[in-house]
């Protein structure tokens, strides 16, 4: 049976947290994640709102919800398109949450740099996958054999802190898009520059290996709601006292059976 004949399940949870900086201004989370599961097809997505910019959680939300809808949509043409030419299924990606910036810029009667974020996602359809990677966070892929490797590292300016957004008008050449093919046993992390202070090691670029294993492990076994359990648990008490930053992170297993 060939990968494209394959019948997958799928594990994906998400969560996002408030830090600390922000509990102190009473300023809420910048950070937006979220999952989509339906029969042969699952995504995770996520985007860190650029703290200095006024509307930067409604544009990490647009983005993720344009991204994500994109990739439901259209995951087999964009599929196709990333073959034969990257940088114009890179474009098709892009348009749709350009076009989603723009309409939030006008109900918020903002300027559209108001709106910066970074992006990340992962989308699985018949064992293949397409991944994307606009700025700092970090995406990282179980491999089928368990190896755990980082697929893409953080785009950070010239200094440590800083970084690229999806407002930016270079993010045409900023945009990373991956593809490639892995079956059941294997998964894949998207997390913030926050989370990534837990779970990527910055001066070796490499990942934090234990512990990412063990939380696709928990997504390919947990149920849904105990998985979200586990996510809001690790996120309040163990990745947010390592910095003040928000921090989300997304989560999607592909599995040899269901789950209820």
């Amino acid at each position: 049976m060939s990968d494209a004949d394959r019948s997958y399940f799928y594990r994906a949870s998400c969560g996002q947290i408030t830090g600390r900086s922000h509990l102190q201004s009473n300023t809420p989370c910048q950070d937006y994640a979220a999952a989509r599961t339906q029969h042969e097809f699952a995504c995770i997505a996520l985007a860190d709102g650029a703290g200095s910019r006024t509307h930067s959680a409604h544009g990490a939300r647009a983005v993720v919800r344009a991204v994500t809808r994109a990739l439901l949509e259209r995951f087999e043409e964009i599929w196709a398109l990333s073959e034969l030419n990257s940088t114009k299924a890179s474009e098709v990606l892009l348009e749709h949450c350009r076009t989603a910036l723009e309409r939030e810029a006008i109900k918020l009667r903002c300027e559209a740099s108001e709106l910066a974020s970074t992006m990340l996602f992962v989308a699985h359809s018949k064992g293949r996958y397409l991944a994307g990677h606009v700025g700092d966070g970090c995406i990282i892929h179980q491999q089928d054999d368990g190896q755990v490797l980082v697929l893409s590292h953080p785009d950070n300016g010239e200094y440590a802190n800083t970084t690229f957004f999806m407002t930016d008008s270079t993010v045409h050449s900023r945009f990373r898009l991956y593809r490639g093919e892995c079956g059941q046993g294997s998964g894949f992390v998207i997390m913030s520059d926050g989370t990534a202070e837990s779970l990527y090691q910055r001066a070796q670029k490499s990942p934090a290996t234990s512990a990412l294993r063990k939380i696709i492990g928990w997504c390919g076994t947990a149920t849904p709601k105990a998985m979200r359990d586990i996510l809001a648990w690790n996120l309040k008490q163990s990745f947010a006292t390592k910095t003040t930053d928000d921090c989300s992170m997304g989560v999607l297993a592909l599995t040899s059976e269901s789950i209820n």
